[in-house]
This record gives structure tokens, sequence and C-alpha cells, in this order.
């Protein structure tokens, strides 16, 4: 890294730093469900498919920044991460599984509505390290190069606390760029659309 990067990371977690009453670490694990936003078109015409959930899990660990207001809070994760899609042409087809996994990393705010409940809203970046395809026969296949290597999107959500080591929080992600990089349709055409669509159920233990 050049010694400007590291100036620029520097000044930009410095107010962080200064305006900070407490710092906390953690990590966490938990559930997700995905239905990533999946559209195939022909000559612009869309083809009628099928998506349903798709169920991962995700874990890593965590550092928060406590606010002198004592009712904000920033927070930044680094997580493994997976999500994807059960693709299906009809109710009566079999289904196309796309499984993701990915290194992400939330840059979050959370502002306290009450004592226990906190409101949380944010962005991400993500780094797409693998992708499965298992097609209707049940063979799996490495899909990776079918997607973008970068993925990024916004967050939104609350976390509960028990007490002051464990919380849960519920959050969806939105991701905004299509992360397909599939050219095998283009001669006829054919485009898909794809775009990070996932739940996340965690669990939070706070040192």
């Amino acid at each position: 890294m050049s010694p400007k990067s590291k100036l620029f990371y520097v000044v930009s977690f410095l107010p962080l730093f200064v305006f900070c009453q407490k710092i906390n670490f953690g990590i966490k694990g938990g559930l997700n469900l995905s239905n990533d936003k999946f559209e195939v078109s022909t000559l612009g015409n869309p083809i009628n498919i099928i998506t349903e959930i798709k169920p991962s899990y995700h874990f890593g660990g965590l550092v928060e920044f406590l606010m002198t207001d004592k009712k904000t809070h920033f927070q930044i994760e680094v997580l493994y991460t997976g999500n994807g899609t059960s693709i299906r042409e009809s109710d009566l087809s079999k289904a196309t599984d796309v499984k993701l996994t990915q290194i992400a990393i939330p840059f979050l705010a959370k502002f306290d509505a009450t004592e226990d409940w906190s409101l949380t809203t944010g962005y991400y970046f993500g780094h797409i390290i693998s992708a499965v395809e298992k097609d209707r026969f049940s063979g799996s296949s490495d899909a990776k190069t079918d997607f973008q290597i970068f993925d990024f999107g916004l967050l939104m959500g609350f976390e509960f606390k028990v007490n002051t080591k464990l919380f849960f929080d519920l959050r969806f992600n939105y991701g905004l760029p299509n992360f397909n990089n599939s050219t095998a349709f283009e001669e006829n055409k054919t485009e898909r659309v794809c775009k990070n669509r996932t739940v996340n159920y965690g669990v939070v233990y706070k040192f």
C-alpha cells in the first residue's frame, strides 16, 4: 500500500477515534435467506422464470465505535457470507441452484431508538470468491467466471440488545450492480441480470 493510500485510510477513520467514547470488538454469525434478483431477456423481451429462496450462512468479526452522544454507533464488519437463488422455468420443472460466497465488508451506522432496539443503515462492499451452479440433473459446476468479482449495495435493519454482550440483528442486503458476467448466450441476444437480495438473521457477541 502506498504512503498516500495509508494516509487516506488514517484520515478517513480519524473522526471515529476522535469523537468516539468507547470501542467494542465482537464476533457474529447467522442465517442468510437469499432470493437474488435474477432476470433473463431475449431481444429486450423478458423470459418467464421463477426464483425461490436459497438458505446460506455468514460469520465474521466486527469493530463498533460508540459516539459521545451515547446513542450513535458506527460499525465495521468483515464477513464470510453466502447468497444465491433457485431458478425454475415453471412450477413443474426442477430447480437450478446458484450459490455464491463472498467476503463482505459492511459499514454501518446504528441509532438507538430505545434502550434495547437500534435502527441500522449503511452499505457494503463484497468480493465474490466462489460461485457454484447445480443444474436440474444434480450436476454441479464452477460458475465463478459467470459473475463479476465485486459487489456492493445498501443495508438496512435493526439490532436487539439482550444484555451488554449478546445481541440479535436482522438486516436486508440490497445489491446495486448487475454482477452477471456470463457471455454464453450473447449470440442469441440474451441478457441476464443478477443482483444480491439477502436477509441476514445474526447473533452478535461483543467483548
